[in-house]
């Protein structure tokens, strides 16, 4: 049976995810941070026939991530519960995804890897620095018309996201610029923020920049700011770049990651 979540039952969500939030980073952090309280996230579980949880389900700006701790949700009932919402895209681990994604053959299939930095291993670029809130627009214009990830976000939507996480103390944009004419050359940030966890996304180099290291100097710098805060510091990344610049700076693979976008 999937039901809505409701705030009798948060703390038994947090009971179910222990320590395996590196699994479900976004819902768990979206349900520290605001609760049920946000408009634009909604929380549902899953209970099998012994009425135990065996899967959460949660929704931010039309996306859906799926955690199932055992990888024992109910699939059938699972996907027609996502078919009637008419999601955008649905993202979660592997063993998860790939027990419903036959019945999203319409959906692109991207697979990615989660992973974690214990270490930085790569100097940060002492230029790169946290954008303020007026730089948000020039960032989101940046992200909007990047090939990876126009696609899945509108410029506008991606504006209003960017600008809700930085007066939230949510998320922080670390940008590096070229002197010479000051335009964004690297966008590194954090998506998703508590005192002591970051997760890293929008990590970008505009295309005449490419290839020269800009882009890992500017991670390392976001990277070293929030491991000297002391906060545990996630990452999912897909493009074999991407991969090979991740692990170059210290992250390791802890999980395996499946998104599926209309």
């Amino acid at each position: 049976m999937i039901t809505e979540c409701k705030s009798d039952n948060i703390n038994q969500i947090f009971e179910y995810i222990g320590k395996d939030y590196q699994n479900c980073l976004y819902t768990y952090i979206d349900l520290v941070k605001y609760g049920l309280e946000n408009e634009n996230f909604n929380v549902w579980i899953q209970t099998n026939e012994d009425n135990e949880l065996c899967c959460v389900i949660s929704e931010y700006y039309g996306g859906f991530q799926i955690y199932s701790k055992s990888y024992d949700l109910i699939a059938t009932e699972l996907i027609d519960f996502i078919k009637e919402h008419d999601c955008e895209g649905i993202s979660g681990c592997k063993k998860s995804i790939d027990q419903i994604k036959h019945a999203f053959c319409e959906y692109h299939e991207t697979n990615g890897i989660i992973g974690k930095l214990t270490k930085l291993t790569y100097p940060p670029n002492p230029e790169a620095y946290c954008a303020s809130l007026d730089e948000m627009e020039e960032i989101a214009k940046i992200i909007s018309q990047n090939e990876n990830l126009r696609k899945h976000h509108s410029f506008k939507s991606i504006h209003k996201q960017l600008c809700e996480r930085k007066k939230d103390n949510f998320g922080r944009n670390f940008i590096l610029r070229d002197p010479s004419n000051g335009n964004i050359i690297c966008h590194a940030a954090t998506y998703a923020e508590l005192p002591d966890i970051g997760v890293i996304g929008g990590v970008l180099t505009t295309p005449d920049y490419r290839a020269k290291g800009f882009s890992k100097g500017t991670l390392a710098a976001l990277c070293d700011q929030l491991l000297n805060e002391n906060k545990e510091v996630f990452s999912k990344f897909i493009i074999p770049p991407a991969i090979k610049m991740h692990y170059g700076i210290g992250f390791n693979k802890v999980g395996d990651w499946i998104t599926l976008k209309k």
